[in-house]
């Protein structure tokens, strides 16, 4: 299992911070997301098994939260942050070379919304099996609940039969066959020949494609074997390939210098929307990338229109999603707006505009407010 871990996390400004990236963010003001993405994982994966890919300047924050929860060795670095096809060719490349080749990797945002963990843990199940059986790479998709404009889309091809789990893919399992019953992953599942991706679309293109019901989400989960990737990259970006076999092995200085060569870009651009050997699986859990303030209303509110966390006291307001630490916050009368407290700074928003919270970051840069950011 490789989690990727990177990212700052800007629109989720002022709770996520230089000094505390989003995969540290608790959304119920107990477990990061980075914490509740690993363990997610516990049933199917022992923890010896789960890695961990962040770059050198956000390695240290993350030390702390992993001694508890993997080996210390299971948290790869990567000189700098280059991009998801970068960063999944070297931890895949890493892994490879502790196991073998023919080890199965399943890639993971660290910083996504997903419930329940029996669901997701089905659909994991699947695309390794079927990741397995047809040495392809496997894509978790999401059915949409709404035309969304900022995530990418898989489209449904052919149907395809999922074989039954071999012994090579049992040993992702940690539970017995009551355990392999319990969370078989053939409840209301499907599995389907990828037919393309779709880059993030128009609003009217988002709503066309959500009502033909042959699109899914892109979750930006991924399952193949190291050798499948291997295969990829030689076809479509040998540079990518010959670094999968190279970078485990180089020392500090000569593994910054080749990483910083290799060029930034998304696994997406680079190997899934140009690889012809795609399958995909369609999920049947809650999720969402909480890529903003609005995400996590969205992701949280249920068939409430107000989201409040700590002690918030609301009266006649509509669409709220309130957040307070030591001190008790009142609402009155108000709808739609993001109100957030931290230890030093309140931040208040209209909620349908809060993913501008960058402008905000970068006017305290140009003030010179760095100790806020």
């Amino acid at each position: 299992m490789l989690i990727i871990a990177g990212g700052r996390g800007t629109r989720f400004w002022p709770e996520s911070r230089i000094n505390r990236p989003k995969p540290l963010f608790a959304i119920d003001g107990k477990t990061s997301l980075l914490a509740a993405t690993v363990a997610r994982m516990e049933p199917l994966v022992a923890r010896e098994r789960v890695f961990v890919l962040a770059s050198a300047d956000q390695a240290p924050l993350f030390r702390p939260v992993l001694k508890k929860l993997i080996p210390p060795r299971n948290l790869i670095i990567e000189p700098k942050g280059q991009g998801t096809a970068v960063a999944i060719t070297y931890g895949t490349g890493v892994i490879a070379e502790w196991f073998s080749d023919e080890a199965i990797v399943a890639v993971m945002p660290a910083d996504h919304y997903v419930t329940p963990a029996a669901a997701f843990q089905r659909a994991l199940r699947e695309a390794v099996t079927l990741a397995a059986s047809y040495a392809a790479i496997v894509a978790i998709g999401i059915k949409p609940t709404r035309p969304e404009t900022g995530y990418g889309y898989l489209k449904i091809g052919k149907p395809i039969k999922v074989p039954q789990s071999s012994a090579r893919t049992s040993a992702l399992s940690v539970g017995g066959s009551e355990r392999e019953s319990e969370n078989s992953p053939r409840r209301g599942s499907f599995a389907f020949k990828l037919d393309h991706f779709v880059e993030k679309p128009y609003a009217a293109a988002a709503s066309r494609m959500m009502r033909s019901g042959k699109y899914l989400w892109n979750a930006g989960m991924f399952v193949m074997s190291a050798a499948t990737l291997a295969a990829e990259l030689a076809q479509h970006a040998p540079a990518l390939a010959e670094a999968m076999h190279s970078l485990p092995s180089m020392k500090a200085a000569q593994l910054e210098q080749s990483y910083r060569a290799l060029e930034f870009d998304s696994f997406d651009r680079v190997v899934a929307e140009k690889s012809r050997n795609m399958l995909g699986v369609r999920a049947r859990f809650r999720w969402h990338d909480v890529g903003s303030w609005e995400g996590l209303w969205e992701a949280l509110r249920g068939t409430s229109r107000n989201v409040v966390m700590g002690n918030v006291l609301e009266i006649g307001t509509d669409g709220i999603l309130a957040r307070t630490r030591d001190h008790l916050m009142v609402l009155l009368g108000v709808k739609d707006i993001v109100a957030i407290e931290t230890a030093d700074v309140i931040l208040i928003a209209n909620r349908t505009q809060s993913q501008d919270v960058r402008k905000v970051i970068d006017e305290l840069k140009r003030r010179g407010s760095e100790r806020y950011l």
